[in-house]
């Protein structure tokens, strides 16, 4: 019934709070914009700003020309790329949707792009791949009792107090989407930042099962710690947000197996009809590649946004520049 469908989630809602643990006071942001790139149908301005004191955080927000009124947004997360934010696909989803007027924010993961957390290090084994240096700091945090997953979701947390801070944007009409790695903090960051509207995790939902009978490797920020000794699987993330449209996406040929996708996309769908929300509101794509945030889950992300985001006209953008 909706009534149990309701306990449920505020059960799955409280086991999600105690993984992340306590949020950090919302300190200043000190943001500034440090260079711009001009583009015919947008501006890329390069944003810095501090997600803790002292913590920087790199992003480029794409914004685009000719607006006449607050725009949607998107906030953008990376995967695993050691170019972060200038990735191609990463760079090619943001100028899609900036090209159909909305306002996107993509930062840098730790460690990756332009934030390299172990500068000055002169043995960089350890830390030499984005993954290795998650590991360390995913490590060094567990000394505290903390998860370094949380931290990203911080950031990505802060990097909407960022754009909502821009009059640029509609803050009743947000999005958060990434693939790989970026589909995994999108996924935990739905679940832990409500003002959130919509959310488009591409290459990583699928079941804890799958990911351990087909022996997939994460790093610390992709198990979040006590979810499955209470019964969570993927899914709950979704759960945990329902009715708020939200679109499943992975690849025919991915690693994160498809089989635990449908399964999941099949356990929220049944989730919201039993809220009795639109069915609408809950999408599932799967890319005919390998993984990776292909142009084919590119343009069913931004479908979909535009739809939820009351934007009329889609277009489509043949080639990323």
């Amino acid at each position: 019934t909706p009534a149990q469908a309701r306990a449920y989630q505020k059960t799955v809602q409280r086991a999600i709070a105690r993984a992340f643990g306590p949020k950090p006071p919302r300190t200043p942001l000190n943001a500034r914009v440090t260079g711009v790139v001009e583009r015919r149908a947008y501006r890329i301005e390069k944003v810095l700003f501090e997600s803790r004191p002292g913590c920087l955080v790199t992003g480029n927000l794409y914004v685009p020309k000719g607006l006449t009124g607050p725009a949607p947004g998107v906030v953008g997360s990376c995967g695993h790329s050691g170019t972060g934010k200038a990735e191609g696909l990463y760079q090619g989803f943001c100028q899609r949707l900036a090209r159909n007027g909305f306002v996107v924010f993509i930062i840098d993961p730790y460690n990756q792009g332009e934030r390299d957390q172990y500068y000055g290090l002169k043995d960089r084994e350890a830390v030499r791949a984005c993954t290795r240096a998650h590991n360390m700091m995913g490590k060094q945090l567990e000394l505290f009792g903390e998860w370094f997953g949380a931290y990203r979701a911080w950031d990505a947390s802060r990097a909407l107090d960022y754009l909502l801070s821009r009059p640029e944007v509609d803050r009743t009409r947000v999005g958060l989407t990434g693939n790989s790695g970026g589909g995994t903090m999108t996924t935990w960051t739905w679940a832990f930042e409500p003002r959130f509207r919509r959310a488009a995790p591409s290459c990583f939902v699928t079941s804890f099962t799958n990911n351990l009978e087909n022996e997939l490797p994460a790093d610390s920020g992709q198990y979040p710690p006590g979810v499955i000794g209470a019964g969570l699987d993927m899914a709950d993330f979704m759960i945990a947000r329902a009715p708020a449209p939200v679109i499943l996406m992975g690849q025919n040929y991915d690693y994160f197996d498809r089989r635990g996708l449908r399964d999941a996309y099949d356990d929220v769908r049944r989730f919201y009809r039993v809220l009795k929300a639109p069915s609408a509101n809950v999408g599932l794509q799967v890319g005919p590649q390998g993984h990776g945030y292909s142009v084919h889950n590119q343009e069913a992300m931004v479908r979909f946004f535009a739809k939820h985001a009351g934007v009329k006209r889609v277009h489509k953008v043949r080639n990323a520049e």
